[in-house]
């Protein structure tokens, strides 16, 4: 029996995964859909720079730590995720919080940069404005999060006065 691999997408936004000499293509509608490929098919779909990049940058993840040492996503001897690290709410949550601005700065050089962005979404999405974490991912990405919130609740006012 072939080995199935739960592909899980880490992103809030449509996410394909297409290789046509393969016949492979997936798709994961939003966040925290999953879908299964062959381990076979994906190990040879790895040899694509591009589908390498949906894992290393984090719009994929497998949380399989066998299957990700087979695909040399992680070393040979991590008992949890070091290259790929992958943020839930409540992770994304404390960061944006209670973490202290040190190691957030740590943090936050230890993710792959989608999930900077995913990280920003989720502060701007729930109205999460620290000045100093803001700042600082702002410097990373070039997006103003204490902006974007104030756009957003501008954006609100102006639809209910319509």
């Amino acid at each position: 029996m072939e080995d199935k691999v739960k592909v899980k997408s880490l992103i809030s936004h449509r996410v394909v995964l297409s290789v046509p000499d393969m016949r492979l293509n997936r798709v994961w509608e939003k966040k925290g859909t999953v879908r299964t490929i062959p381990f076979d098919d994906l190990e040879e779909a790895f040899y694509d720079p591009g589908v390498q990049a949906l894992f290393t940058n984090g719009i994929l993840g497998i949380d399989d730590m066998d299957v990700k040492k087979r695909l040399g996503i992680e070393p040979e001897d991590a008992t949890e995720p070091v290259n790929v690290v992958a943020l839930d709410d409540a992770q994304m949550l404390r960061y944006l919080t209670v973490l202290p601005i040190h190691e957030f700065r740590e943090k936050i050089n230890e993710l792959p940069i989608e999930q900077v962005y995913e990280l920003i979404r989720y502060a701007i999405e729930h109205e999460i404005a620290n000045f100093e974490k803001a700042e600082m991912l702002k410097q990373v990405t070039g997006i103003d999060i204490i902006s974007a919130i104030k756009l957003n609740r501008d954006d609100l006012a102006a639809q209910k006065e319509e």
